[in-house]
C-alpha cells in the first residue's frame, strides 16, 4: 500500500472522529439581540469600526437594559469554559449604574448601595420569551459576575455546575441532569444585567452616559 493511499486512509479515519465544537460565538451584531425592561421590540448592538465586536448605549431611568441574547446551538458537552472580553466607557459626565429597582429584591434594597452587577447569562435551551418554561432552562455564572465600572476586563468561568445556578437559584450540583440537559441542547448564549437578587431585570444610569463594547466571547473546547 503507498503512504499516499495510507494518508488519505489516515485523513479520512479523521475525519470521521467526533470533532470539539467550534469556539467561536458570532459577534455579528445583527445576530443579537438586545431586550430592555418595556419588552418592546428587541433591537441590534451596533457594529464596532474596524475591528470584530459591537456596543450599545446603556439607558437612562426611563429604561433598563435586561437581556443580550445571540443564537448558539453548538453541543456544549465537551466545552470547558465561557470566556469573554468587554469594557465599559463613560461617554458623558459621570454615569452611575443601577439595577432596575423592584420591591421584591430584598437581596439589596434601597437605601443601602445595591450591587450593580452584569451577569453572564450562557445557557438557554427555550427561546429566551419562553418564561414558562422550568427553572432549569435558563443558567446563570454565580458567583462570578462583572461590576459595571468602567474599564476593562476579560472573565472566564469553567463550564462546572458547581459555579452555575438556574433562574431558581439552584446550583447545577444540585441539578446535574438540567445542566447537563442545557449543555446539550443550548439555544442562545449572552449576557443579562441585574442587581440583587434579580440577575436579569434590568440596568440604567444616571448622572451621565456609558457604553458597553464587546470584543469576544467564545466557548472553550
Amino acid at each position: 500500500m503507498t503512504r499516499v493511499v495510507l494518508l488519505a486512509l489516515a485523513l479520512l479515519a479523521l475525519a470521521a472522529r467526533p470533532q470539539p465544537p467550534p469556539p467561536g460565538v458570532s459577534l455579528d451584531p445583527a445576530k443579537w439581540l438586545i431586550h430592555n425592561s418595556a419588552w418592546t421590540p428587541a433591537t441590534h448592538p451596533v457594529p464596532l469600526v474596524g475591528m470584530a465586536g459591537w456596543y450599545f448605549d446603556f439607558p437612562d431611568a426611563s429604561d433598563s437594559v435586561n437581556y443580550v441574547m445571540v443564537p448558539y446551538t453548538t453541543l456544549m458537552t465537551q466545552a470547558q469554559s465561557v470566556t469573554f472580553s468587554a469594557q465599559i466607557i463613560a461617554t458623558g459626565g459621570a454615569p452611575v449604574f443601577h439595577p432596575a429597582y423592584e420591591p421584591g429584591n430584598t437581596c439589596d434594597p434601597p437605601p443601602t448601595t445595591r450591587a450593580h452587577f452584569s451577569r453572564l447569562f450562557a445557557i438557554h435551551h427555550k427561546v429566551v420569551e419562553e418564561y414558562s418554561a422550568p427553572d432549569n432552562y435558563r443558567w446563570w455564572t454565580n458567583p462570578t459576575s462583572l461590576l459595571l465600572t468602567p474599564g476593562t476586563a476579560t472573565i472566564s468561568v469553567p463550564l462546572d455546575p458547581g459555579q452555575w445556578t438556574d433562574t431558581n437559584g439552584t446550583l447545577g450540583t444540585s441539578d446535574p441532569i438540567g445542566f447537563a440537559a442545557a449543555l446539550a441542547e443550548p439555544m442562545t448564549i449572552g449576557f443579562t444585567f441585574g442587581g440583587g437578587c434579580f440577575f436579569g431585570h434590568g440596568v440604567y444610569v444616571d448622572g451621565g452616559t456609558a457604553r458597553f463594547i464587546l470584543t469576544s466571547y467564545t466557548v472553550q473546547p
